[in-house]
């Protein structure tokens, strides 16, 4: 799956503005909850959104969404890094969050 010219640097820069999202959503990397709050948030936003809402998202819902697509990024990345990749504290927390949400929502919880 070839797509990105320097994977590890694509993995500095995702994880670079993975910090700067959560820092205007005034997250706290460390809290746990409220890393899984937020993910849970974002697929329900990102769920709930309609194409021909004829609006472009802003502030904190415009930031779930640059969220969301750098999950897509990473996630995609990861599959090309594979044993090879490093995540960063940030994408692992959120990684651990979104597996744990995956896994909730498909056992119906």
């Amino acid at each position: 799956m070839a797509g990105f010219g320097n994977p590890k640097s694509t993995a500095r820069d995702i994880e670079r503005a993975l910090l700067q999202t959560g820092r205007a959503l005034a997250l706290d990397w460390q809290d746990a909850a409220a890393v899984q709050a937020l993910v849970a948030e974002t697929l329900d936003r990102r769920q709930g959104l309609k194409a021909a809402a004829g609006r472009m998202p802003h502030g904190r819902e415009r930031q779930r969404l640059k969220l969301c697509a750098l999950v897509v990024l990473r996630r995609r990345l990861e599959l090309e890094l594979g044993a090879a990749d490093a995540p960063g504290a940030a994408w692992a927390t959120l990684s651990r969050a979104l597996d744990r949400e995956i896994e909730s929502r498909l056992a119906g919880g």
